[in-house]
């Protein structure tokens, strides 16, 4: 008679627990990893390593990452790449699972975990040892599997994107010549061009066909081929075909964009005395730059910021005086603008125009440059715009939007022989920049 052995839950649960085991590390991607991990030969889908990657002891954050491991068996045995499983991403923690393959041979298994975002690598940890001890199981050998299963993965994915992109382009074609005189570029373009049509003059049309109750009214309505103007539909189209009629045009206009940025006082501090004046740095500025903004922390009264052509040491641009108290620091924004660029180096000085100390720490200069945007704006027949007011003498605001010149109409106030403003040219076409003296402008669409 055979006997019967019966376990209860908790020690079934146990058993299951016992078959996996894991060997805790922690690797600083900037420094050599001091532990020593130890398996065995021949071990399978039963030892995992569980990582915590850092940057110089901070946690690395793998949010939106994936992770991979990369080893080199023993004696050229060959090499193994495989992904690993995020456990705890704000935390840096990952696990890798050492599969047969990489416990297949007996000795010293170089060993690299690296980061990647997007198919692309971007951080990777210093190269660590795995000993890999003797097993003293009977097994001559340990079936070797040669993985390379993220390889795989990433060249059918690229594969995959390649043959899509490829069917996409056959399928939409070419634009051709009724597209070009349309000034149609994109599909969605297209669409739109179509759906303005059909919601407004098409739907008119319709109504209109409708109302007369009658087939002859509906083809008068639509016309033929030969027609002209606007009354039927052949003679929209016509027109639309010929351009005189644009659905749309570019929205062509200027504004400043940031072009850098440059830290001439971090958690620093400058002083300047009576006739004293202080050089705080000097600041590099980039080709065509037009615009720049001061912003730091300051104290004293009766103080100004000047700079000087670093070239000529010339002063370029003076603030006016301004007083921020004599005991606590307080936030200030200085803002340079004009019409000619500004030389490309210019230095930086605190100056105090009255008896006392003026300080400012924490200053930072940043440079602006003009950027053309291009919009697309249905058009819409006898609509305009206005943009900026009529103002008063020696009032010329920059505007900080710039419309095309040759877009624009001149709105004259009560003297009309002043300045029409100022314009610059970007890609070869001019633009208004700022308002002239009793000036305004009509934009027209």
């Amino acid at each position: 008679m055979k006997r019967m052995c019966f376990f209860d839950a908790d020690f079934l649960e146990g058993v299951r627990k016992m078959a996996k085991t894991y060997n805790r590390l922690e690797l600083d991607v900037n420094k050599k990893p001091n532990s020593i991990i130890t398996e065995v030969q021949g071990d399978s889908n039963s030892r995992y390593l569980d990582v915590s990657l850092f940057n110089n002891g901070v946690p690395l954050d793998l949010t939106g990452h994936e992770v991979k491991i990369f080893m080199v068996k023993p004696e050229n045995g060959g090499e193994i790449w495989n992904d690993g499983v995020i456990t705890d991403a704000t935390a840096g923690r990952c696990e890798f699972l050492m599969t047969a393959e990489a416990l297949s041979k007996m000795g010293h298994l170089q060993t690299q975990v690296s980061i990647w975002k997007d198919n692309t690598e971007i951080l990777s940890t210093q190269v660590f040892e795995i000993n890999v001890t003797k097993t003293l199981l009977g097994n001559s050998s340990v079936e070797s599997s040669n993985e390379y299963g993220t390889l795989v993965v990433l060249f059918q994915n690229l594969y995959e994107a390649y043959a899509l992109m490829t069917d996409t382009v056959s399928s939409f074609g070419k634009k051709g010549a009724v597209a070009d005189a349309r000034d149609i570029a994109t599909f969605w373009q297209g669409v739109e061009y179509l759906a303005k049509y059909m919601d407004t003059d098409l739907k008119g049309l319709i109504e209109k066909a409708l109302a007369n109750a009658s087939v002859q009214g509906v083809l008068d309505l639509i016309g033929t081929s030969e027609d002209s103007g606007n009354t039927t539909v052949f003679g929209k189209e016509n027109a639309i075909l010929e351009n005189t009629i644009p659905l749309y045009r570019p929205d062509d206009y200027l504004v400043q964009a940031v072009a850098g940025k440059s830290i001439l006082l971090q958690n620093e501090e400058k002083s300047a005395t009576y006739g004293n004046d202080t050089l705080v740095g000097t600041v590099n500025l980039p080709n065509d730059c037009t615009k720049i903004v001061i912003r730091g922390n300051f104290k004293g009264n009766s103080m100004q910021v000047y700079l000087n052509n670093a070239a000529d040491n010339k002063t370029y641009w003076r603030a006016s005086y301004f007083n921020n108290g004599e005991e606590t620091y307080t936030a200030q924004e200085l803002v340079l603008e004009q019409d000619t660029p500004l030389p490309s180096a210019l230095k930086v000085y605190l100056y105090r125009g009255s008896k006392g100390t003026v300080y400012c720490n924490n200053l930072t200069i940043e440079a602006y440059t003009l950027k053309r945007v291009v919009t697309k704006e249905l058009y819409e027949t006898g609509t305009i715009k206005s943009y900026g007011t009529v103002g008063s003498l020696g009032d010329t605001p920059y505007l900080p939007q710039c419309p095309r010149l040759d877009r624009v109409d001149y709105l004259t106030g009560h003297n009309s022989s002043t300045s029409a403003g100022t314009t610059v040219e970007v890609d070869n076409i001019p633009f208004v920049r700022k308002i002239g003296d009793y000036k305004g402008y009509r934009i027209r669409y």
